[in-house]
């Protein structure tokens, strides 16, 4: 697409996480009626051109804004643009940006009566704009009764089908939250996943996608969770139907199947649907995915795991599902002591979890097993049970706790 006078194109730059090309404009220059409908997405400073899928998991968004004008991405989310209301004509959004109004937060912060005399423009104008924009950006108040009601309705806790476990979690897996897993080879990740998964749909309305990354999935593992259902094939199948297995191989895969749940959850009409019913959603082994793409350009690795947290816990919290990661136990630089050890991913990925779990070997089963048959989970971050405290988790055939 070719750009009308007085734009130009800056290369690509990064803002606030995203990867941003921008068309600047000299200030005061407007586009011509006669270009409006070949350039219909150039009809505000800062509005979107148009937008392409890049390699890295974002959007390359190429928009406009004044030359000399240093803009975050929420002040071009908030550009004040023409048609936004019938008094913001092409001259009035002239006048403004001359004084230096790009945004609606410039607009509302200043005086309207000498915002009128200043640049000539009718006063009740100014007041149709800003009753325009306020509506537009601004946060409605809610009654804190209604958001306690909201919360209780969609809020479901899921047993991990461990007695000391759920005592540990204040209950079990919480829908809206992401839940952490951390620990060494052989401490049970996998065997609790599993039982997680086979805990939640022992009711019938709900079902698990369990995101693979290492073929660590084993229907063995889910059917000894269940001993009980074994001479009935039924109900056997019937649960094993609604545990999902999605195999991913690279970080770029993980984020395009938790998008294609989100858009299949948002578009669904609730009757029928290949994610219905989903609860709970288990990622096994995260670091097997991120530290292959992991660089010396610490930005991008951040950017990566930010970008990796915030679609989880939009999962979580739009979609009333629990999610529960599983993860590493990694030593502190300069330290060898078990004590100094610390889950994997770093301080950026430290922030994601809402609850995390570290499992550790039981002392006394080093001698005895050569997979421990007890394993210790201490709760280290949570926003409802005090930490740190402990339990202990037996990994016995059929998934018994003590």
């Amino acid at each position: 697409m070719s750009l009308p006078s007085g734009y130009s194109e800056v290369p690509v730059s990064t803002k606030d996480g995203f990867l941003v090309a921008v068309l600047q404009r000299d200030a005061g220059t407007n586009l011509p009626i006669s270009q409006q409908k070949q350039f219909p997405d150039l009809l505000g400073t800062g509005t979107v051109m148009s937008k392409r899928p890049c390699a890295l998991p974002t959007i390359t968004y190429y928009v406009i804004t004044p030359i000399g004008r240093s803009s975050s991405l929420q002040d071009l989310k908030m550009a004040l643009r023409l048609g936004m209301c019938t008094a913001m004509t092409e001259e009035v959004l002239a006048k403004l940006e001359t004084a230096g109004i790009i945004s609606a937060v410039d607009f509302v912060s200043r005086d309207l009566e000498s915002l009128s005399r200043e640049l000539h423009i009718p006063y009740k104008d100014l007041c149709s704009i800003r009753w325009v924009s306020l509506a537009e950006h601004s946060a409605y108040p809610m009654i804190g009764l209604t958001l306690y009601q909201n919360a209780l309705s969609s809020l479901a806790i899921l047993s991990s089908g461990l007695d000391s476990l759920d005592q540990l979690l204040d209950g079990g897996l919480y829908t809206g939250e992401v839940t952490e897993l951390a620990g060494d080879t052989g401490t049970g990740k996998t065997r609790i996943c599993h039982w997680c998964a086979v805990s939640t749909v022992k009711e019938e309305s709900n079902s698990v996608l369990y995101i693979d990354i290492c073929n660590s999935f084993d229907v063995r593992l889910l059917m000894d969770s269940m001993p009980e259902v074994q001479p009935d094939p039924e109900i056997l199948q019937s649960r094993l139907s609604r545990i999902k297995c999605l195999q991913v191989f690279d970080v770029f895969q993980l984020f395009s199947a938790l998008d294609r749940v989100m858009d299949s959850l948002s578009q669904q009409d609730h009757t029928s649907s290949e994610w219905e019913g989903l609860k709970l959603v288990i990622i096994e082994n995260l670091p097997l995915l991120i530290y292959p793409i992991m660089s010396n350009n610490a930005p991008y690795n951040q950017g990566i795991l930010s970008r990796l947290g915030l679609k989880l816990k939009q999962l979580a919290d739009s979609f009333s599902i629990a999610v529960l990661v599983s993860n590493y136990l990694v030593s502190l630089y300069g330290h060898s002591k078990t004590d100094q050890r610390k889950p994997a991913l770093g301080r950026v990925w430290s922030t994601v979890p809402h609850t995390r779990v570290t499992l550790s070997r039981k002392l006394s089963s080093y001698a005895v097993f050569p997979a421990p048959s007890e394993v210790e989970a201490q709760l280290v971050k949570s926003g409802r049970q005090q930490t740190p405290c402990s339990a202990t988790i037996s990994l016995c055939k059929g998934g018994s706790s003590s």
